[in-house]
């Protein structure tokens, strides 16, 4: 409790001063509130598998056949000669070794990016949920502490009444006993005024006795006097 008005003064600035800086640190985090951004990142395409199943049907290379007539004879010599042979066939198995390598590099990529592009697509939606999720607490976490100022406040008011309760009762109480006490100085000044008169009374009879005593010796004395003659 304030033992001066000065020190009142201060207990209220010292509140005032905690009420602004409780004010300006649930603005800034107000501010400090984080939003899902708008242009959130999307999973990239799926794979290009548009030429998937032509490479797939089209890989092997397969060598027609040698047609007839002139050009089939045409063909046919060429074909027996064995030089040619040597060039031409290995090239051939060449190439359909590479489309094969080609075509088995592709079917083996296929899935691995199918699988990918889940991938990211399952881990933005987490990402997407957990920021949203974030959002959401800080949300709830602001209007909690904007509450705590309402309800101190409450808390303050309902101890401020009780204090005040309390002083009511105690001011209730010292009057009472100011009230009997005074009635208990009246009631013992009374008596030290009735005992101060009746001391005085008895000192009056005393002095009166007294006065009596020596009469009635004095007469006793003059009488004796007055038989001897």
């Amino acid at each position: 409790m304030p033992n001066s008005p000065d020190d009142l003064a201060a207990l209220k600035a010292e509140r005032a001063a905690a009420d602004r800086g409780y004010n300006d640190a649930l603005t800034r985090l107000d501010r400090a509130i984080q939003q899902l951004p708008a242009d959130f990142p999307q999973p990239p395409p799926g794979p290009d598998e548009l030429q998937v199943s032509p490479l797939n049907a089209l890989w092997k290379i397969d060598v027609p056949a040698v047609p007839g007539g002139i050009v089939g004879r045409v063909v046919s010599a060429f074909r027996r000669v064995s030089a040619i042979r040597r060039i031409v066939a290995p090239l051939f198995e060449q190439q359909q070794a590479f489309n094969a390598a080609v075509v088995d590099h592709i079917n083996r990529n296929v899935p691995v990016a199918r699988e990918t592009r889940a991938s990211i697509d399952s881990t933005l939606t987490v990402l997407r949920d957990t920021i949203a999720e974030l959002v959401q607490f800080q949300s709830l976490l602001v209007v909690f502490l904007q509450q705590v100022t309402p309800y101190v406040d409450t808390r303050d008011r309902d101890v401020a009444g009780l204090l005040r309760g309390l002083s009511s009762a105690i001011n209730g109480v010292a009057d009472e006993v100011l009230k009997r006490s005074e009635a208990t100085l009246t009631r013992d000044r009374r008596l030290e005024l009735r005992a101060s008169d009746l001391d005085a009374r008895m000192a009056a009879l005393q002095q009166q006795m007294a006065a009596i005593q020596q009469a009635l010796e004095q007469a006793a004395r003059g009488t004796a006097g007055g038989g001897e003659r």
